[in-house]
C-alpha cells in the first residue's frame, strides 16, 4: 500500500485530468487492483464454498477492475470520451462490493429485505434532495458541456446509492461477519468517495480531484482485502444464535448520519433565503413517503415478533410441561422461581407451593451437593428428595441472577448400577464378596495391622459326588453362614470360588490365628443339608500382609494353605512359620498312652473370684510344639479313634479336677465331629463314678451345630446327663439361627458367648450392648452366661456390670498344666 501510494503522487501531476493522454495514476491503479484479487481469490481458496462465495464475487469485481484500469491508462481517447468499454467494466466491478454486502446479509436469520431496500431507498434519496437543496454541481454542472452532463449525473447518483445502499445493508451482520462488514461499510463509503471526487473531475478537472479519486480508490480496494481477511473460514455453528442479528456501529452511523443530514441541509435552506426546487420537494415527498413505508413495516415487523413470541412461549411452555424430564429455575438463593409439572412431582411440591428454597426439599447430607449448583462451572450432581433419586444438571445466562436446572428421576437407573456393582463384587451364591472385591480391599492403604487367611473345604468333593451339586451349593451358603459367625464385623469374607474362601483380617497376626482357628472349629461341626449329615472340615493357611502388597500375601497364604493340606488338614499353619506341629504320622492310641496327649486349663471368674470355673482342652505334645484340640479331633476322627479320646478325655478331666484343693467346676467340649453319642452317658458316668466328682461341677458345652447336625441320640443323651446333675453349656451363644429353640428344647444350664464376635473391633459400646441382651435372656430361662475373649480391664468390670455372670479374658491365665492350676487355686491364693 505504501508503494501505492509513493506512485501515485508521482504519477498524478504527470496524468492529465481532463482525461486525456497517458493515464500513469490508472496504470498504478491497475497494479493495486490487480494485487488485490489475487489477494482476495487466493483467501477464498482456503474457505468452504458457501464461506468464500461473497468474497470470490469481490476478487472476480477486483479483476475486471484491474482489466478497466488498463485500458484507461494504457488507451486513452479524447477529453472525457463518454461511455466506453473500460467504463462498463469499471460500473460492473464498483456495483459488486453491493451485491457483497447483499449476501452477507443473507446469514442473517430471518432477514428484512424489504425494510432494507426501504431503507436503502430513503438514504439515497435524502442524500440526493440534500446535494438539490444545497445546489451544489453535481446536479446543476455549470459550465460543463452537455454531453458530460448526463456522466456527472451518473457519478453521482452513484455515491449516493452507494453511500445510502451500502450503509442500509452493512446496518445487521452475524457476530461472525462483524468485523468483515465493518470493513465493507469502510470500502463502500471509500467507493462513493472516490464516484463523487471523479464528477468534481470533470466539472472542474484539477489534479487535486483526480489524486482524492485515485487515493479513494486504492483505499477501497485494500478494504476490501482486509474485509476478505477477516472473514471466518467456514460457517459451522448453525444455531439460531450464531446467525441472530447483530448491529454494525458504524453502519449504523453512516445511517442515521444520512438521514439526520437532510434536515439539517433544509435548516441552511431556509437561513439561506434559497426557495426550494421543485426536484428537492419531489425528493422530499418521496422520502417522507418512504418514512411511512418504513413506520409501517416497523409496525408490522413488531407485530410479527410479538406474535413469534408468544407463539415460541406456547410451543415452549408445551414442550417442559409435556417432558418426562423436569425443569425447574432458580434463582442465586436457590429459591424456585419456576417448576415444571415434572419437577413438581419430582421435588413432592403442590400445584399451589410458592416461594420454596431447593435446599428445603433435599436430604440433609446432599445439600452440600446441590450449593454446588450456584457455581457457573459446576458439574451434574445427583441428590435425594424423599425416596427419589434425582439428576440435575444446570444452565445460566450471564447477568440474569437465575440458573435452569433439567431434572431427572434416576431412582430406577441409580438402584440398577448399585445392584450391578453389587453383583460385580459379590458371589451370586453366598452373597459374600468376590475375588475382585478382595483384591481391592488388599490393595488400599492399610490403617493398622491386616493378615489375609485363605482356606479350602476338606471332603468337598465327596459331597457333591455323594449327594450333588444342588447339596453342594446348599453346603457353600452354610459354610458363608458360620464364617460370618466367628469373624467381626470389620473383618471381610471372600468366597475365590469353588470350595475356596479368604477371609482379610484388621489384626495382628496372633488374633488373625486366633480367627483361623474359631474358623477350623466352626468348620469341623457337623453340616446338615436337607436329611443328610456331613462331616466337612477346613484348612487355613495364613499370611501377614505387609508392604510387598496383596499379591504377595495371597501367594504366601496360598503356599500356608499347602503346607496345612499336607499336615493332615483340618489344620492352620502361618506362612514363612519354621516349624509347625502336625498331626501327620501320629499314632493316637500310642500318644495317650505314653503321655503325649495332655490337658490344658484356662479359668473364668466373677468380678468377686478371680477363679471359679475351669476350661478344659486337650493337646499333643509334639517335638515341634503343641497340637491344638481341633487337629487333635480331627486326627483321632481318621484313625476311628474318637471313642478313646473321648474316655481319656473324661476320665483325665474328672480325675484332675476331682483332685484339686477346691471345688471347681470345669467345662469340657464336645467335639465338632465324631462324638460318640451312643456311649456319651455310660463314659460320663464311668469318669464321674471313677474320680469320684460330684456330676454338677461338669459342664458339657456343645455349638448350635453341633446339636443341628448331631443324630437324635445326642440330644436324648444330653437329657439323661442333665438329669443326672451333669451341666449342659450351649457354646457360640449369640452366633446362630434358632437359639430360643435350642433353650425351649435342651436343658441348658449355662451359655457360653464369644465377646470378639458381637462387633467390630475396637466398638466396645456395641458388644457390651448385646452382652446386655444376651444376659438379660439368659436369666430369664434361669441360665448363667460366660463371655470369653473379654480384654482386661475396663471391659472385664463392664461386662459383669452388664449382667455376665462369669468372665473369661485375656488377662486371665490360660493352657495351664495340672500343676500350674494346683499352684494357683491354692485356698490361700484365692481372693
Amino acid at each position: 500500500m505504501l508503494l501505492a501510494l509513493l506512485g501515485l503522487a508521482v504519477t498524478v501531476p504527470f496524468s492529465a485530468p481532463d482525461g486525456t493522454g497517458m493515464q500513469w495514476d490508472e496504470l498504478v491503479l491497475t497494479g493495486v487492483a490487480g494485487s488485490s484479487a489475487w489477494t482476495v481469490l487466493q483467501r477464498t481458496r482456503t474457505m468452504t464454498r458457501a464461506a468464500a462465495r461473497p468474497w470470490r464475487l469481490l476478487g472476480v469485481a477486483a479483476a475486471m477492475f484491474t482489466v478497466a484500469q488498463l485500458m484507461a491508462g494504457a488507451f486513452p481517447g479524447p477529453e472525457f470520451d463518454g461511455f466506453g468499454v473500460d467504463d462498463v467494466l469499471l460500473f460492473l466491478g464498483a456495483t459488486a462490493p453491493l451485491v457483497t454486502c447483499a449476501m452477507l446479509v443473507r446469514r442473517v436469520r430471518r432477514t428484512r429485505w424489504a425494510a432494507l431496500v426501504v431503507d436503502g431507498a430513503m438514504v439515497t434519496t435524502a442524500l440526493l434532495v440534500m446535494t438539490e437543496v444545497l445546489r451544489t454541481p453535481l446536479v446543476d454542472p455549470v459550465g460543463t458541456p452537455d454531453d458530460l452532463r448526463s456522466l456527472v449525473l451518473a457519478y453521482g447518483g452513484y455515491a449516493a446509492a452507494m453511500l445510502g445502499t451500502g450503509a442500509a445493508l452493512c446496518t445487521v451482520s452475524t457476530a461472525a461477519l462483524r468485523r468483515s462488514v465493518t470493513t465493507m461499510v469502510l470500502a463502500v463509503g471509500l467507493q462513493a468517495t472516490a464516484a463523487f471526487s471523479e464528477a468534481m473531475a470533470i466539472i472542474a478537472p484539477s489534479p487535486l480531484w483526480t489524486a482524492c479519486s485515485d487515493l479513494a480508490v486504492a483505499l477501497a480496494l485494500q478494504a476490501t482485502v482486509v474485509a476478505a481477511l477477516r472473514a471466518p473460514d467456514r460457517y459451522d455453528d448453525r444455531s439460531a444464535r450464531a446467525s441472530a442479528a447483530r448491529v454494525s456501529p458504524v453502519g449504523l452511523v453512516l445511517l442515521v448520519g444520512a438521514v439526520l443530514s437532510l434536515p439539517l441541509a433544509l435548516a441552511l435552506s431556509v437561513l439561506g433565503h434559497q426557495p426550494l426546487t421543485p426536484g428537492a420537494e419531489i425528493g422530499l415527498a418521496g422520502v417522507c413517503c418512504l418514512l411511512a413505508v418504513r413506520l409501517v413495516l416497523r409496525i408490522r415487523e413488531d407485530g410479527r415478533l410479538t406474535e413469534d413470541l408468544v407463539r415460541s412461549e406456547e410451543d415452549f411452555r408445551e414442550l417442559v410441561e409435556s417432558s418426562s424430564d423436569g425443569v425447574a429455575i432458580v434463582d442465586d438463593e436457590l429459591r424456585l422461581l419456576f417448576t415444571s409439572p415434572a419437577a413438581r412431582s419430582m421435588l413432592g411440591l403442590p400445584d399451589t407451593a410458592e416461594d420454596v428454597l431447593l435446599l428445603d426439599l433435599v436430604q440433609p447430607e446432599d445439600r452440600l451437593f446441590v450449593r454446588t449448583l450456584s457455581d457457573p462451572h459446576g458439574p451434574e450432581i445427583h441428590f435425594r428428595v424423599g425416596d427419589r433419586e434425582l439428576e440435575a444438571a444446570s444452565s445460566e445466562r450471564p447477568g440474569l441472577g437465575r440458573r435452569v436446572l433439567h431434572l431427572r428421576d434416576v431412582t430406577v437407573r441409580r438402584r440398577r448400577e448399585r445392584e450391578l456393582e453389587r453383583m460385580a463384587y459379590t458371589d451370586h451364591l453366598t452373597g459374600l464378596a468376590n475375588r475382585a472385591q478382595l483384591f481391592e480391599d488388599l490393595a488400599e492403604d492399610p490403617a493398622g495391622e491386616r493378615c489375609l487367611l485363605e482356606l479350602d473345604l476338606d471332603g468337598f468333593k465327596a459331597v457333591n459326588d455323594g449327594a450333588g451339586h444342588e447339596a453342594g451349593d446348599h453346603l457353600l451358603v452354610e459354610v458363608a453362614r458360620r464364617l460370618h459367625t466367628v469373624v467381626r464385623a470389620d473383618d471381610l469374607v471372600a468366597r475365590l470360588g469353588g470350595d475356596e474362601f479368604a477371609v482379610l483380617v484388621n489384626g495382628t497376626l496372633d488374633e488373625s490365628v486366633d480367627v483361623a482357628q474359631r474358623v477350623v472349629e466352626a468348620l469341623a461341626r457337623p453340616h446338615r443339608v436337607g436329611d443328610r449329615s456331613f462331616a466337612v472340615g477346613a484348612s487355613v493357611g495364613v499370611a501377614r500382609l505387609g508392604v510387598a502388597g496383596g499379591q504377595v500375601a495371597f501367594r504366601e497364604a496360598d503356599a500356608a494353605l499347602r503346607a496345612a493340606k499336607q499336615a493332615g488338614k483340618g489344620c492352620v499353619r502361618v506362612a514363612d512359620q519354621a516349624q509347625v506341629p502336625t498331626a501327620a504320622g501320629v499314632d493316637l492310641d500310642a500318644a495317650l498312652a505314653d503321655g503325649s496327649v495332655q490337658l490344658r486349663y484356662n479359668v473364668a471368674g466373677t468380678a468377686q473370684v478371680a477363679v471359679q470355673n475351669l476350661h478344659a482342652v486337650p493337646v499333643l505334645s509334639c517335638p515341634t510344639g503343641t497340637l491344638p484340640p481341633t487337629e487333635l479331633w480331627a486326627a483321632a476322627e481318621r484313625q476311628g479313634r474318637t471313642g478313646n479320646l473321648q474316655r481319656w478325655l473324661l476320665n483325665r478331666v474328672c480325675s484332675e479336677v476331682a483332685g484339686l484343693p477346691v471345688p471347681l467346676t470345669v467345662a469340657l467340649d464336645l467335639p465338632a465331629a465324631g462324638t460318640d453319642a451312643e456311649n456319651l452317658v455310660a463314659d460320663v458316668t464311668d469318669a464321674l463314678a471313677a474320680s469320684g466328682l460330684p456330676a454338677e461341677r461338669l459342664a458339657l458345652a456343645v455349638t448350635e451345630d453341633v446339636l443341628t447336625a448331631s443324630p437324635i441320640t445326642l440330644e436324648v443323651a444330653l437329657h439323661e446327663l442333665y438329669a443326672a446333675g451333669v451341666r449342659i453349656c450351649l457354646d457360640d451363644y449369640g452366633m446362630g439361627r434358632t437359639l430360643f429353640a435350642h433353650l425351649a428344647r435342651i436343658p441348658i444350664s449355662t451359655v457360653r458367648v464369644d465377646v470378639g464376635a458381637l462387633a467390630p473391633r475396637g466398638d466396645s459400646e456395641t458388644a457390651l450392648r448385646i452382652l446386655r441382651s444376651i444376659a438379660d435372656t439368659a436369666r430369664s430361662f434361669g441360665v448363667r452366661t460366660v463371655a470369653q475373649g473379654v480384654d482386661g480391664g475396663p471391659l472385664t468390670e463392664a461386662a459383669h456390670r452388664a449382667g455376665i455372670d462369669l468372665v473369661r479374658s485375656r488377662a486371665h491365665p490360660r493352657a495351664l498344666g495340672l500343676a500350674e492350676l494346683r499352684e494357683l487355686v491354692t485356698p490361700a491364693l484365692i481372693p
